[in-house]
């Protein structure tokens, strides 16, 4: 179709050349004759311009950060090359942006002239959470007068990852004799040592008092102590995805629990409903699971379906929702029967509060477990007391 356009286009300006030259040659004079060769640059340009092949182009984009936070910014800079100086007029540069089954555009119209390479450069700011794909970017050049118009796309294929935004969160365990209302950062960890009963790898956050230089010095690596009170401590946190307004805060505070739990050194699993599990013990399982946050997507959970063996009956068991049903609380705890050990924080916004979800949270209630209502606005909160 656009070959067709394409050849139009020419056809139409050969023949706007012929009819003035016609013109000329029939009428004569001085002003005839003057259109013909006012109109005759214009024309050549436009054929050389069909002419002029748009292979000739290179494009390469270079993207400052390949893993940024939830509404943060990603600069991104496109770099165009050639090799033939032919002069360009207007010339739009257009690069593209897919993000879950939406497609977005980064434009820039210019006058390159004569320019062999030319750079631009333009930044994505409050960029949502999820997988970011830069596909392709193309060129398309026009002549004086919108005559000759033709484009040509460059597949230059980048992607940067959008991890959802975290929480200090409070955490407060009378397991592990914290004090009410100590917080909880990827930088500080709060907890008290004694005696070390093993070694484990080093994690960012670890305080540096805890190394364990011995096993540096035999294999040259970072080795932490780890102590009776830390290995005491084991999590399970079922993440529901199910559709709902407040699956961001659901994926956030998700998040947020996981990076907590991790400083302070507590066994933790991340449960799906769709048969994935992580045992979050190192670095690099931790992470794995935020990865996998950051490309989460809301889809309907039929029938809860956990990994076999993945649930400890003397673990507590956390469940993170931003829709309560009670079909999804009895399928819980036909996996986990201790309901007096799971508590359940359900996302809420202002239309989430009606006397239909007031009934589901008085019935969950009624079967033993510990419901919790959480914001965007109090995420930091949500932890306090919670953990025993």
């Amino acid at each position: 179709m656009k070959r067709i356009e394409s050849v139009g286009r020419i056809v139409g300006v050969l023949c706007i050349g012929g009819i003035a030259f016609a013109f000329a040659k029939f009428q004569g004079g001085f002003v005839s004759w003057f259109i013909f060769y006012m109109i005759l640059p214009f024309i050549t340009y436009s054929i050389a311009l069909y002419l002029y092949p748009l292979r000739d182009f290179t494009v390469d984009r270079q993207v400052n950060s390949n893993q940024v936070m939830n509404n943060g910014k990603v600069l991104v800079q496109l770099t165009v090359k050639r090799k033939w100086p032919f002069p360009l007029l207007y010339t739009m540069i257009t690069d593209y942006r897919q993000f879950s089954i939406k497609q977005r555009t980064s434009q820039r119209m210019v006058l390159v002239g004569f320019r062999r390479e030319y750079s631009f450069a333009y930044t994505l700011t409050n960029i949502p959470r999820g997988e970011h794909i830069l596909s392709h970017a193309e060129i398309e050049v026009v002549d004086f007068f919108n005559w000759i118009r033709k484009s040509r796309s460059f597949p230059v294929r980048d992607v940067f990852l959008v991890y959802p935004k975290l929480t200090e969160l409070v955490y407060e365990s009378s397991a592990s004799g914290m004090s009410e209302g100590r917080k909880l950062s990827s930088y500080i960890q709060a907890k008290d040592a004694t005696m070390p009963s093993s070694v484990r790898e080093y994690t960012t956050g670890d305080r540096l008092s805890w190394i364990h230089w011995k096993s540096f010095a035999r294999t040259n690596k970072l080795m932490t102590k780890e102590f009776d009170d830390q290995q005491s401590q084991q999590y399970m946190l079922l993440l529901d995805c199910e559709p709902s307004n407040t699956f961001e805060v659901v994926v956030e505070f998700a998040a947020s629990f996981l990076v907590t739990a991790r400083q302070h050194q507590a066994g933790l699993t991340l449960l799906l409903a769709d048969q994935q599990s992580f045992a979050i013990r190192s670095a690099d399982q931790m992470e794995q699971a935020l990865v996998h946050l950051a490309k989460i997507q809301p889809h309907q959970t039929i029938n809860l379906s956990l990994p076999e063996g993945s649930i400890d009956k003397e673990d507590s068991l956390f469940v993170i929702t931003g829709y309560l049903r009670m079909e999804f609380i009895k399928r819980v705890l036909e996996e986990y029967r201790r309901p007096s050990a799971i508590t359940c924080f359900v996302a809420v916004d202002e239309r989430s509060l009606t006397e239909d979800f007031n009934q589901k949270v008085k019935q969950a209630r009624e079967m033993g477990i510990n419901i919790r209502l959480i914001s965007r606005n109090d995420l930091s909160a949500a932890l306090k007391k919670a953990v025993t």
